[in-house]
């Protein structure tokens, strides 16, 4: 690790790269993390005005910081890991970053059909979590405004947006309807709408509009990001699989890293456990994002059949939950 006192940070030339960082008094480690920018990351916490009172209070109190870079995103999780294996960093149980992450909530019977939620805690059918509600939000209206599919904003029905003619009023329509538009278009990636939307695009771009071709554009990589995370809430939790790496063999048990063999020596993981109820297939906790994105990310690169293989298998089990 490459350490440095707080009040040379300016001096320093911190890599943009991937790596590990930590933050430390005189005696022990207040917070540790990982970063894909190990410069960004680090200048976010010690040259910006934070608003989160317990951030603050740790670069207060922070005499040195640390970091090494390492050659994946999957590497620097598996440093943390072994870091929290000893240590057990005070700050990292009181700054919560994951704490205004969402769900996408879904009722299949009645208005609102999709809405953002802060928890899991209802009947609702849930999604997620989601790091950015914003991004949660523009989906939504994306949808709403190429498709006319449902944006409710109360239980009050039908709404604006079936007077103006901007919904197609769902909320009037049988529930298999709406089932069905919600299964294909919300709960896994639509193939045939996404060729719409290009189709649409390619007439706007030969017709010389370019504004709209853009709009349009933009509204698609919205739709396609949308589903590479839904892609990701089918697999995450049904990955279990070893492979080895790096002369180190890894083990991955319900998406989650609990084991390392690495010179004949294993290290474990804490294992987690959850009961998660049916309208959860789909949902996790919102402090395991992080990890399960990294490992998904990392084991698209070399197991990509066997987690194509994990997200047919879901996408039957959805099928006949709902069916």
């Amino acid at each position: 690790m490459i350490e440095f006192a707080k009040k040379d940070f300016k001096e320093q030339k911190i890599p943009e790269s991937h790596g590990i960082f930590t933050f430390s008094d005189e005696n022990k480690i207040l917070f540790a993390g990982i970063t894909a920018n190990l410069k960004a990351k680090i200048n976010t916490f010690l040259s910006r005005n934070l608003e989160d009172e317990n951030i603050f209070k740790m670069v207060s109190l922070t005499k040195e910081v640390s970091y090494e870079e390492t050659e994946t995103f999957f590497n620097a999780l598996v440093e943390k890991k072994k870091l929290f294996n000893k240590e057990t960093p005070e700050y990292n149980r009181l700054i919560r970053l994951f704490e205004n992450y969402v769900y996408l909530g879904i009722d299949f019977r009645k208005p609102p059909f999709v809405k953002v939620t802060q928890d899991t805690q209802s009947e609702l059918y849930f999604l997620g979590p989601f790091k950015d509600c914003f991004f949660l939000y523009d989906f939504l209206d994306t949808m709403g405004k190429l498709f006319c599919f449902p944006v409710c904003e109360d239980e009050n029905y039908p709404c604006q947006r079936y007077k103006l003619k901007k919904c197609s009023g769902w909320c009037l329509k049988e529930n298999e309807e709406i089932t069905k538009i919600i299964l294909n278009s919300y709960m896994k990636p639509d193939d045939k709408l996404i060729n719409e939307i290009l189709k649409k695009h390619d007439k706007y771009f030969n017709e010389l509009k370019f504004e709209k071709a853009e709009t349009l554009k933009n509204q698609r990589k919205i739709i396609e990001k949308y589903y590479e995370i839904i892609k990701f809430l089918h697999i995450t939790k049904e990955i279990n699989l070893s492979f080895a790496e790096d002369e180190k063999k890894y083990k991955i048990e319900n998406g989650i890293l609990i084991e390392i063999l690495e010179n004949s020596k294993t290290t474990y993981f804490p294992k987690l456990y959850f009961n998660y109820r049916d309208n959860e297939m789909m949902a996790f906790e919102k402090d395991q994002l992080a990890e399960r994105w990294i490992i998904y990310q990392h084991l698209k690169k070399n197991k990509l059949e066997q987690l194509n293989e994990i997200y047919k298998k879901s996408i039957s089990k959805i099928s006949e939950f709902f069916g």
